[in-house]
């Protein structure tokens, strides 16, 4: 296998259905034209590199440099040896999450001049224009995501970020301050879409106040997240909320939810109970339904008879006192669901 790293010239070879017009064969889904340029032979070489792993690869962007790899072709035969190209990594050129373009590279195909040093060849001339026009990508501001010794972290270009973590002690970081606490060794998974700037800093965190959307997997952390409701139920319950609980959970965390069931239901199931908290209501379902029911038996009451209003003989229909006590105890503790 040789190992070389080449320049991506082109992309959108791979986003539909090409053809190698050296083997005639189809180019796969992810396939990028390169440019490997020798400085010792003054040349330049054109190929079409297809992802090392095709179950999970990252597409580079046109500018950008890959490591290239040598595999054997499945038109490699006894006879006759046939390899191809496979890319790998994007070489970081810049320190930047967000691009790593490097346009200004090309091979002077007029070679150097009498007396030039062999080793040069390469003339700094920019990429063509057809390729140049090829860079659509907008530069965004995408700062790091803090690290902790021992994390896992995937971060693209754009924002997105999925951290395996735990609770961080010591360690001079600039991000000291996470936005959960737990012990040491706990687990806690992170997935962020929209990740915040953290501006004039040089790791961003997650800020799930400040961050687009994200999916929180604890599992014995207490989250520093401010819901948007002040409670979830009435007072009794006392339920709450991820800022005062310590213990697994899972929270979804963004500007708006959808929960869409394409063939069967949607199924809501607590072992204690649910709650449900807008502007105006703090509503756990349990005293809701309870207090519902007690409302339905009042009410079959008063129309079987069981708790008359009594009538004097004459005189007109007088309150029925037992069944406007139980009304009000109703009404009483259905405002307690109030925000």
């Amino acid at each position: 296998m040789n190992i070389q790293i080449a320049q991506v010239i082109e992309t959108e070879v791979g986003y539909a259905s090409n053809t190698d017009e050296e083997t005639g064969n189809a180019l796969f889904p992810g396939t990028i034209k390169v440019r490997i340029s020798s400085r010792r032979q003054n040349t330049t070489n054109e190929h079409y590199a297809s992802p090392i792993d095709p179950n999970s690869y990252k597409r580079p962007l046109v500018g950008e440099k890959v490591i290239l790899y040598t595999v054997p072709s499945d038109l490699r035969t006894s006879f006759r040896k046939k390899d191809r190209y496979v890319y790998g990594q994007v070489i970081n050129i810049h320190d930047n999450l967000n691009t790593n373009v490097l346009p200004f590279e090309a091979v002077n195909q007029a070679g150097p001049a009498s007396g030039a040093d062999p080793s040069g060849g390469i003339s700094g001339e920019p990429l063509s224009d057809t390729e140049i026009t090829q860079i659509d990508h907008e530069e965004k501001e995408v700062p790091p995501v803090q690290a902790y010794d021992g994390d896992m972290l995937q971060q693209d270009r754009y924002g997105n970020a999925f951290r395996m973590s735990t609770n961080a002690t010591g360690g001079a970081y600039e991000q000291s301050t996470q936005p959960w606490k737990g012990a040491p060794g706990d687990p806690i998974m992170i997935l962020t879409s929209g990740l915040n700037t953290n501006a004039g800093n040089l790791f961003t965190i997650e800020d799930y106040a400040q961050d687009k959307s994200s999916i929180i997997l604890a599992s014995n952390q207490i989250l520093t997240l401010d819901s948007s409701q002040p409670k979830f139920g009435p007072p009794a319950k006392a339920i709450q909320p991820s800022s005062a609980f310590s213990g697994a959970q899972v929270v979804i965390n963004s500007d708006r939810l959808l929960f869409n069931s394409k063939v069967d239901s949607i199924l809501l199931s607590g072992a204690t109970t649910v709650a449900i908290s807008t502007p105006a209501w703090a509503v756990d379902m349990d005293e809701f339904f309870t207090l519902f029911d007690n409302l339905l038996t009042t009410l079959q009451k008063v129309f079987a008879g069981a708790s008359p209003f009594p009538t004097p003989v004459g005189g007109p229909t007088l309150p029925n006192a037992g069944a406007l006590n139980e009304v009000i105890q109703i009404i009483t503790k259905y405002k307690q669901m109030t925000q």
